[in-house]
């Protein structure tokens, strides 16, 4: 479908990327490859609006890098705070497209067709939730990613390039290694702090920026965005969509996780490469006589059901050993007499709330699911099918008990979309597995794990679907080229602006001005 200049409809293209990334390279491949398009683009960056919080203290914000940075983690946080919202600096962001739309269209109003506003960055899983909640299908997340080693190295030069007091090397790379941590995720505050760790999983695409491929991958992502009919999916990426599709059959309320191994050849006689899925598997309740249960086994022991009837298993499994912990404690005299007196079943139920996202908490030991890796190994097993040399796409990084069980499996290599920090994968087996996030090089004698790079999976379908793409857009391949200036993006409609305005001022009614400098009655007006 083509349309004319005014009806093109605006977009807001979110970045996210931990600490050190150089997110500035996808805007700048983002503003000169859309006006291709017929889009003009603009960047807004969001620390840069924390300005506006009435806390800041430009006092505060140092001489350097090294103290701007501290000093905007800790403001970022306050107006979290302050404002009870994760999703604090999305809102102030929302401002800032309404401010922006008036120096363009002259109404905050009126959509900027043909027009692109990227925000760089986001840094809290609810600021995409609540992009998401008010401009749809119009706002998409590239993630950029690059490895934790090359990531030090690149903040810590930047850090020292604009520090005049020129100190130590060694003071570069210990202080850029504390701002990737708080950046990753800001345990202190869990609810309002960075957490660019869980943020960066919800991406509708994944970019590789540890080379010259960054910039390829952005243009190929505009292309499938308004539909270029000749982009297909890469092998990865079918694979990963498989095994995210296998984790939509798991009732885990924890996290649903999938899984396949595949078999990927590329003989001498071929001039491509060949990907065959050879087992499958998500994280379930296994099931007598081999397999996991379905929707319509009964009588169903899944734990969602077992949960509705009050039968919390595992729960109650980590609450006796809290008791006989708290027991043995207490036969030692560590607890003062008030406490000692008290039953130890007592006070495992007055613990366990401050034990909240505790490693003990935390421990998966006595989950009653088979995890998707795990089901995945079995599948294979159970069909008799060898699995030695061969690679498992899962949906989210390895726990250290499925580590162990795909090394002696004897799998060569681990694609993983989200990471999961509970792993102690690489602690407990740094001997047989390597990635280049944790040493910035690879042995090929050890079980390699990759962070994936690609189309994500959630946005498949939409843009490999052929329903609105090829021969219906009337594009022939020799004309594409041709055509890009008079194309819209898939699936937004022409009139999307008309329910995103109003829930931009229904979303800012909690962006207090006590709290955040913005012109409400100008950018909001009655």
């Amino acid at each position: 479908m083509v349309a004319g200049e005014n009806e093109k409809p605006e977009l807001i293209i979110g970045l996210v990327g931990p600490a050190g990334v150089r997110l500035g390279d996808i805007s700048k491949v983002l503003i000169e490859y859309l006006k291709l398009f017929g889009y003009s683009a603009e960047n807004i960056r969001v620390s840069k609006l924390l300005e506006n919080y009435h806390g800041y203290d430009k006092s505060k914000n140092g001489s350097g890098e090294v103290e701007r940075i501290f000093y905007c983690q800790e403001v970022s946080l306050d107006f979290r705070r302050k404002l009870e919202d994760g999703a604090a600096p999305s809102l102030a962001a929302v401002a800032e497209i309404r401010k922006r739309r008036v120096a363009l269209t002259g109404n905050p109003e009126r959509s900027c067709h043909s027009h692109a506003f990227i925000l760089d960055q986001l840094k809290h899983p609810s600021e995409v939730e609540l992009m998401r909640k008010i401009y749809g299908p119009a706002f998409m997340l590239l993630a950029g990613h690059a490895p934790k080693t090359n990531r030090i190295s690149s903040l810590a030069k930047r850090l020292a390039h604009d520090d005049s007091t020129k100190r130590s090397e060694a003071f570069y790379i210990g202080k850029a290694g504390e701002i990737i941590e708080i950046d990753d995720n800001q345990v202190d505050d869990p609810d309002f702090g960075q957490n660019t760790r869980d943020t960066y999983p919800l991406a509708d695409y994944f970019i590789d920026l540890t080379n010259e491929g960054g910039e390829h991958a952005v243009r190929r992502f505009i292309d499938l965005l308004f539909g270029n009919p000749f982009d297909t999916p890469y092998p990865h990426e079918f694979a990963m969509h498989q095994a995210w599709s296998a984790s939509l059959r798991s009732a885990d309320f924890n996290r649903q996780v999938g899984a396949v191994i595949v078999k990927e050849e590329k003989t001498k006689s071929s001039l491509q490469g060949d990907l065959t899925i050879v087992a499958t598997g998500m994280n379930e309740v296994p099931f007598r006589g081999g397999g996991l249960y379905w929707r319509d086994t009964s009588p169903d022991a899944r734990d969602q059901c077992l949960d509705g009837k009050g039968d919390n298993r595992p729960n109650a499994i980590k609450m006796s050993v809290l008791e006989e912990l708290l027991e043995r404690i207490k036969k030692i005299g560590w607890l003062n007499k008030d406490k000692s007196e008290k039953p130890s079943k007592d006070l495992a139920n007055e613990l366990v709330s401050s034990l909240k996202r505790t490693q003990f908490m935390n421990i998966s030991e006595f989950s009653r699911p088979v995890h998707a890796e795990m089901a995945a190994l079995i599948d294979s097993a159970r069909r008799g099918v060898a699995v030695q040399g061969l690679c498992m796409y899962v949906s989210t990084f390895p726990c250290h008990n499925c580590a162990k069980h795909i090394i002696a499996a004897g799998l060569r290599k681990v694609i993983y979309l989200e990471p999961y920090p509970k792993s102690k994968a690489q602690e407990l087996y740094s001997e047989e597995i390597t990635s280049k996030e944790w040493s910035g090089q690879i042995n090929q004698d050890m079980v390699e794990f990759i962070a994936y790079t690609g189309i994500a999976p959630r946005q498949y379908q939409r843009l490999f679907s052929m329903e609105n793409r090829g021969k219906k857009r009337g594009i022939s391949k020799n004309k594409w080229e041709e055509t890009k200036s008079s194309l819209l993006p898939l699936y937004i409609m022409e009139n999307v602006s008309a329910s995103y305005l109003l829930n931009e001022r229904q979303e800012l009614a909690r962006l207090q001005e006590t709290v955040y400098k913005w012109d409400k009655k100008s950018l909001c007006p009655d």
